[in-house]
């Protein structure tokens, strides 16, 4: 939901042919874009690979083996308005994905305990210390052969989550909406 009103905000800013009210922005090759550039926001995301292997690096020092991690930054394209070419892009956030492979998906004690594990690994890449300037979004699949569990939930939740004490079935219940 949260994403569909901001693309619904974006296309209406686009076609106001909208102009930052900042005087440059941050180009994905870390340059910045002249303040006159006319552009049209698009959401956008960008794959972080090396981030992703830091988490992963991270996920396995901590005895989680066998998971997928990719990190992504979500923020907007800036679009020249002339040309349709991509100017630059600005984080918001960093989403983190993770999948990990289990047993069975009946045992939301089990899940609650990976996903608590999990989220006290994802602690130390808060916002600030990845692109973007606020807390961004997680998304846990828990994949059993064929059949999965998708969560998707935003960081704070999480830390709201395990800040009322909630463990093992009580976590990914109130995580998994």
């Amino acid at each position: 939901m949260h994403k569909v009103f901001i693309l619904i905000s974006t296309i209406l800013l686009a076609a106001c042919n909208f102009q930052p009210p900042f005087p440059g922005s941050v180009a994905a090759g870390g340059s910045a874009t002249p303040g006159n550039q006319p552009c049209s926001f698009i959401w956008a995301t960008q794959p972080l690979p090396e981030l992703s292997a830091r988490v992963l690096t991270a996920m396995q020092a901590a005895g989680l083996n066998g998971l997928g991690v990719t990190a992504e930054a979500y923020g907007e394209n800036c679009t020249d308005t002339r040309t349709n070419e991509v100017v630059s892009f600005t984080s918001m956030e960093t989403d983190f994905h993770v999948t990990a492979q289990v047993k069975v998906l009946t045992d939301q004690r089990q899940l609650g305990d990976l996903l608590e594990r999990i989220l006290l690994v994802l602690d130390g890449f808060p916002a600030g210390s990845t692109p973007g300037p606020q807390p961004g979004y997680i998304g846990v699949f828990f994949q059993a052969g064929d059949e999965g569990v998708r969560l998707w939930f935003p960081v704070a939740d999480g830390v709201s989550a395990r800040d009322q004490g909630l463990q093992g079935a009580a976590l990914f219940e109130r995580l998994h909406k």
